[in-house]
């Protein structure tokens, strides 16, 4: 490799180091280390900024501008009550109840760091005030965010479209959703049983059969709907209305219903403004700026060649799942590892059809999904963030040891997924 690409991906690790180090929003470092590279590379400015992702950031901006009404207005706490609502002293249920309520949030268009970020506080009030154990109801719920989380219209989703875009690669982005919604579903499913489930369900049957008739209201009744939740919940509906039936922009719909009710109900602009995901929207530019400089230095071509170069393709595609594994247990931001897994994994398969390259990238994005957990990541900070100060100290040990054996465990497990495309 020649010196321009080998400064390359050490200024990139150096970028996530400090970052890690000092707490500081990966995309503040790697935009300047992008201009650094710039002019090593004798790259023209021009060039280095034309890898700004304007359609992924009026998406994302978008998104969360009408979700924030939601969230203002309790539309989204109502929903959430709703699905508790249907346990009925079920408390096996209550976990699947935060999984369904965020695989829909996710799936419709919210952010999954977001989406768990609304949804995790009432899922852990909920797991205090019914006994479950927290690390139980945290993995399941986290889960849900994961299989709604590469929807078509989903951020995540548009990250890797884009990429895939910049990349030349082709894949199917609805194979790609189903795929990881299949396997968030399984991980969930092994998470439940093996963190206690059975216990769970077997403590359920024993309070209902012991209580007595109509004594079994999990949470009081929710507060009477006010205008603004109403005409939330109407917008939502006829967003999901517009996308899915009429094909009109994520972005023009999302924009446009958080402008109506902003109108309409008046919130405080300065803190509808100042609430948008900024720190996301720099993150991700950053490293879709990075990912350009990338590709113009050379280097995703030379680590093609690299990674090529490993006798068995199945070798390689092992190898960047553990790079992608890794990534995710130590990085907070799920944007910032796919920005720069993805080209790794179309470096492994540069001549991959449509099915392969996708069966690829399920395999990988589940491994990165599954470790996400860990107490390092922003999804594993909130779990501990709304636990009991007694009990942090054990959940952060099974969050740790959930993620690391994910890590281990799941890249040569999904290998039989590219192995049934025949590579």
């Amino acid at each position: 490799m020649s010196v321009p690409e080998v400064l390359s991906i050490v200024l990139l690790v150096t970028a996530f180091g400090l970052a890690m180090w000092r707490d500081v929003n990966v995309g503040l470092v790697v935009l300047p280390a992008a201009f650094v590279m710039s002019v090593i590379a004798d790259i023209p400015k021009e060039e280095v900024l034309a890898g700004f992702p304007a359609d992924l950031v009026v998406l994302i901006l978008g998104v969360m501008y009408m979700f924030g009404h939601a969230q203002r207005s309790g539309a989204i706490d109502r929903l959430v009550h709703l699905m508790v609502g249907l346990s009925r002293g079920r408390d096996w249920f209550l976990p699947w109840s935060m999984f369904l309520v965020a695989a829909a949030l996710s799936a419709i268009g919210t952010l999954p760091s977001a989406t768990v970020a609304v949804v995790l506080p009432m899922a852990m009030r909920i797991a205090r005030t019914r006994g479950i154990d927290p690390v139980l109801m945290a993995v399941v719920a986290c889960g849900g965010a994961g299989v709604g989380g590469f929807s078509p219209l989903s951020p995540w989703g548009a990250l890797v479209k884009e990429l895939a875009g910049k990349l030349d690669v082709a894949y199917s982005p609805a194979m790609l959703f189903a795929g990881l919604a299949a396997l968030n579903l399984v991980l969930a499913l092994i998470a439940f049983f093996a963190l206690g489930g059975v216990r769970l369900v077997r403590d359920s049957r024993v309070r209902r059969a012991t209580a007595q008739e109509g004594e079994v209201p999990v949470l009081r009744g929710a507060a009477p709907a006010t205008p603004y939740e109403t005409g939330s919940l109407i917008g939502l509906g006829l967003f999901v209305i517009a996308v899915l039936g009429f094909g009109v922009s994520v972005s023009f719909v999302a924009f446009l219903t958080g402008l109506i009710l902003q109108l309409v109900f008046r919130p405080d602009t300065r803190r509808v403004v100042a609430e948008l995901p900024w720190s996301v929207v720099l993150l991700t530019s950053g490293i879709m700026v990075y990912v350009g400089v990338l590709e113009r230095t050379g280097t995703l071509k030379a680590l093609s060649g690299h990674l090529g170069g490993i006798d068995s393709t199945l070798l390689a595609v092992l190898a960047v799942s553990y790079l992608a594994a890794l990534f995710a247990t130590v990085e907070s931001s799920t944007v910032a590892v796919l920005g720069v897994v993805v080209p790794l994994a179309a470096a492994v398969l540069p001549h991959a059809d449509r099915s392969q390259f996708t069966v690829l990238l399920i395999a990988v994005c589940a491994t990165i999904g599954a470790v996400a957990i860990s107490p390092l990541h922003l999804g594993g900070g909130l779990i501990l963030a709304n636990t009991e100060e007694a009990d942090t100290p054990r959940v952060f040990r099974r969050l740790m040891a959930w993620s690391v054996g994910a890590a281990l465990v799941l890249p040569p497990a999904l290998l039989v997924l590219p192995l049934a495309t025949g590579l």
